[in-house]
């Protein structure tokens, strides 16, 4: 049965009409919807393939051209190199689900209990997981930085870690992110609070386990995934930007509902990080795109804020390499990297002050923290 809650077109680089037909598709995708509002031409098909690539959404949109009346759906010189295309993220998953059994196996025999940040963990939220486009191997490890910055020095000395995390590529094909801290925010006191909240939890997180075809992966509970993915889109607004994967991310950890209790922790946790008004933004935008429904909406949705996320979202899309409006180098570390994302921080401003006037601060405390630990 089709949604009730259309999606409005959005301003943006895209056209509005495009956008209406992707927000449908993606309804249609997630079993909000069966048809679309009007049959796109061959023109529009292909740009519905291109912004479906832009927001890594190609998987979920191929599910709800699955869905479609035949009359509905795109020529084959279109259907064909989607239908290629979610083989490759069928396949990917499947190499990703086992890589990331093996990689957590490997750590916790090494000394170091762990879990599967993000990724296949919340993968096996979607209706079909293997259509959820995958990225690389986040992973959480228990006993601190310098234990594990330690660990990764003996492979590789000239590693450069970070306040949260260190890249360690035991091979060209795999990328693996170990992560001393979940995340982190610029403001020192909402950090404080947030990295208790980590430690306390961790013995929790380490040992919850999900089930896959190609193996068992410890990931967090969905308590902890409804602070820790807010809080990872949250720092994805101020570095690099959003794609709408990690919003739908967030939208199938709502979906799976609360008690009145945890929805009563969730609101405490969000308010003691000073995240209660981007989180009424995000509910906004899952309305909007996903058509989220009231009973799993804990937060009202902050219109205002919202539409400007959303822009912010569909100009940017993933991990923002689609901004026209900053031309990043390569090195994020580098002089013009860092001023090019204050300059893009104070965009924020007057929307989220609390985290946009301490970064940077953070940024200077940073940059004396990593040369301590390189």
């Amino acid at each position: 049965m089709a949604s009730q809650a259309t999606s409005q077109a959005t301003p943006g680089s895209n056209d509005g009409a495009i956008l209406e037909l992707f927000f449908s598709l993606i309804q249609c995708g997630i079993g909000k919807r069966d048809t679309l509002p009007r049959t796109p031409d061959a023109a529009e098909w292909e740009e519905l393939f291109e912004l479906s690539k832009k927001q890594t959404l190609a998987g979920i949109a191929f599910a709800g051209i699955e869905r479609l009346p035949g009359q509905q759906r795109p020529p084959k010189e279109i259907l064909l190199p989607w239908y290629r295309l979610c083989d490759i993220i069928r396949k990917k998953n499947a190499e990703l689900n086992s890589k990331s059994a093996a990689v957590s196996r490997k750590f916790k025999s090494e000394g170091f209990p762990n879990c599967i940040l993000k990724g296949q963990g919340l993968a096996q939220l979607y209706p079909d997981p293997t259509l959820r486009t995958p990225g690389d191997i986040d992973i959480w490890l228990d006993g601190g930085c310098d234990k594990a910055i330690a660990y990764v020095k003996r492979y590789f000395p000239e590693c450069n870690p970070t306040y949260h995390h260190v890249d360690f590529p035991v091979t060209p094909q795999l990328d693996i992110e170990i992560h001393y801290r979940p995340t982190w925010m610029y403001n020192p006191f909402t950090n404080k609070r947030l990295q208790q909240y980590f430690n306390t939890s961790a013995n929790k997180e380490f040992t919850n386990t999900i089930n896959t075809p190609e193996g068992d992966i410890p990931v967090p509970t969905l308590a902890f995934n409804r602070i820790y993915v807010m809080l990872h889109i949250y720092r994805h607004l101020f570095f690099e930007g959003i794609g709408l994967r990690q919003v739908l991310d967030y939208y199938y950890i709502m979906q799976q509902g609360m008690s009145e209790k945890e929805k009563a922790e969730y609101i405490s946790a969000i308010n003691r990080l000073g995240l209660n008004k981007f989180a009424g933004a995000l509910m906004f935008v899952m309305q909007r795109i996903f058509a989220l429904d009231d009973a799993h909406t804990p937060v009202k949705p902050n219109t205002r804020l919202g539409k400007f996320v959303l822009h912010e979202i569909m100009i940017a899309g993933n991990f923002g390499r689609y901004d026209p409006r900053y031309r990043f180098g390569e090195n994020k570390y580098s002089l013009k990297r860092v001023t090019e994302t204050i300059k893009r921080n104070y965009t924020l401003l007057t929307r989220f002050p609390n985290e946009t006037l301490w970064s940077p601060y953070f940024k200077l405390w940073h940059y004396f923290w990593r040369k301590r630990h390189k």
